[in-house]
């Protein structure tokens, strides 16, 4: 070996371990892994806000429910899986109460969706026609956007109210003992659904005109050559290629009427028929019953979530995006 080798070199101190760049610092050092945390401080303010009222709460409904709970909403000993048992009537009580009100929330969903998205189709449809004066059409089938869903429930209540009678033709005509719509169990839930696809209609027109209006011209002027009708049209331009809207409006208004209170505590307080959210605001404010409202809100949160996955993964192989 040589000796020249064995030398030390001159001017080159070694790099000790405190100047050697972190593991922080080489993650930085990438401009992607930069700017997405950058991202995360911009965002910190958002993301705190939702942790504290959406994840925070919802983590705290799964612990409740599993607890039996004190007025003051502390836990009083560890309860499992009977208040979902409950819920469902898998305990063997044979209350049914709550099993009842979730088929009623299914059965209001039936009549309000496929009921708004086809008058909201009928009159999106009305409304592209050509002709003067169509924007004043426009701004009346959007009018019950600008109301909100208390005041619209209770200028119902008014309308279905006997002393205004302005349903006692529709009383006699059905033929109920009841003097108002809201009195008996097969008149009241049709009577807050109406309202409710009232209240909504303007905001599923907006929706759906604008799909529409979305649609290129282009396949218009091209059937209107090859000789296609009005209906032939429809059917096979404007149908299909609404398709992502209709989805969008079908999901949207499936979460709305599983999820409808409001209607329901300014029209039906306290009588039949109710649906499951009505019956888990009872259950916490009414009764005190943390544990049992919480796990009510987590069986409602699962079958919002299973119903959206079906709804997507079934219709979706019917939506044309092109």
């Amino acid at each position: 070996m040589n000796e020249e080798s064995l030398q030390p070199v001159v001017g080159v101190a070694p790099v000790s371990a405190s100047a050697r760049p972190g593991v922080l610092s080489r993650w930085l050092s990438r401009p992607r892994n930069r700017d997405l945390a950058l991202a995360l401080v911009y965002c910190s303010p958002a993301l705190l806000i939702f942790f504290l009222f959406t994840y925070f709460p919802f983590l705290r409904a799964i612990y409740l429910s599993l607890h039996i709970t004190r007025p003051d909403g502390s836990t009083a000993r560890f309860n499992g899986l009977d208040y979902y048992l409950r819920v469902l009537n898998l305990d063997g009580s044979g209350r049914t109460e709550y099993l009842e009100s979730i088929v009623t929330s299914f059965q209001f969903a039936l009549m309000v969706v496929p009921t708004s998205i086809l008058v909201s189709l009928a009159l999106a449809m009305l409304a592209t026609v050509r002709v003067r004066g169509i924007q004043v059409f426009r701004t009346i089938f959007t009018i019950s956007i600008a109301i909100s869903l208390a005041s619209a429930g209770t200028i119902w209540a008014l309308i279905y109210s006997p002393s205004t009678k302005a349903t006692a033709w529709l009383v006699d005509l059905l033929g109920i003992s009841s003097p108002s719509l809201l009195g008996t169990t097969w008149t009241a839930l049709p009577a807050v659904a109406l309202m409710t696809i009232w209240s909504g209609l303007g905001f599923n027109f907006i929706i759906t005109l604008a799909g529409i209006q979305a649609i290129p011209q282009d396949l218009y002027e091209s059937a209107a050559i090859d000789g296609a009708g009005r209906w032939k049209t429809f059917r096979y331009i404007t149908l299909p290629l609404l398709t992502p809207t209709l989805l969008f409006l079908v999901v949207i208004g499936t979460i709305g009427s599983l999820q409808a209170f409001t209607q329901f505590h300014l029209l039906l307080p306290d009588s039949s028929p109710s649906v499951f959210v009505y019956e888990t605001y009872r259950a916490f404010w009414y009764d005190n019953r943390y544990g049992l409202a919480s796990a009510m809100s987590i069986v409602l949160f699962a079958m919002l979530l299973t119903l959206t996955v079906v709804q997507y993964r079934t219709l979706n192989r019917r939506v044309h995006y092109q």
